[in-house]
């Protein structure tokens, strides 16, 4: 029995040597995989850690020149590093690769907007939407024809926005503020209650109800709002802002 129990000792001994360098071999192996170095540069965006993304990302396009994903996931690193000029070139890559590739439109729109070129974002964002009607893509043409002051179109792709994906606090926001400028006045606050719904308190979009309230003539409504929301406004531009309307209230 001894002798049997020192066999299997010793053929357990032997397996385990031989997984070793197998094991070592399968990691080898994945370092040369572009996909495992775009995973690993998507835990790294995920956790904020832009500038190690990068290191993985340019392993993946050194490691396969046609990695889409890889290029998309750098212009959102860029961004993410307020360098539009290199997130422009990742995006427009990762398009010369893949051109129907939605996502990567809608994010070279975004690019575009912080260029303040907005006639290239709306056609980038128009592309991302004809290739596939996504809630991100409408809502962005959204900003841009708002931006613009074209109120009906921005109307009408926040209502598609919206019409995907119901709980967007950005797109009620953006609703309100389109039915504001239409002097919608009710409308534009049943908006932002909607939006202050999904996230009560947020204090932008409670700010921008109360701006309603006042223009609707219930100045109580928003001072109650105001005094409420003055304390927590993190920017001393809101802070000011909302002393003018109070300021204007009490006369």
């Amino acid at each position: 029995m001894k002798k049997m129990n020192g066999l299997l000792i010793i053929g357990i001994a032997l397996i385990l040597s031989a997984c070793v360098p197998s094991q070592k071999k399968l990691a080898e192996q994945r370092e040369k995989d572009p996909q495992y170095q775009y995973d690993k540069a998507v835990v790294c965006m995920q956790y904020g850690l832009a500038d190690e993304a990068f290191k993985y990302l340019n392993e993946a396009i050194r490691l396969d020149p046609q990695h889409y994903l890889s290029f998309n996931l750098l212009g959102l690193a860029y961004m993410v590093k307020a360098n539009p000029t290199e997130a422009v070139k990742a995006f427009t890559n990762c398009l010369a690769i893949k051109p129907d590739f939605s996502e990567a439109h809608n994010n070279l729109g975004t690019a575009y907007q912080e260029f303040g070129q907005i006639d290239k974002a709306e056609a980038a964002f128009k592309k991302a939407y004809e290739l596939d009607q996504s809630y991100n893509a409408s809502f962005n043409l959204a900003r841009s024809y708002y931006d613009k002051n074209k109120l009906d179109q921005a109307l009408e792709y926040v209502q598609k926005s919206l019409d995907k994906y119901d709980r967007s606090i950005l797109a009620w926001n953006l609703k309100g503020l389109i039915l504001e400028s239409r002097d919608k006045i009710d409308e534009a606050i049943t908006c932002y209650e909607q939006a202050l719904k999904i996230l009560p308190g947020e204090v932008n979009i409670s700010f921008n109800m109360g701006v309603a309230y006042y223009k609707a003539g219930r100045f109580e409504k928003a001072k109650e709002i105001m005094e409420k929301i003055l304390p927590l406004a993190k920017t001393e531009d809101l802070r000011t802002k909302i002393g003018e309307i109070l300021k204007r209230i009490k006369g």
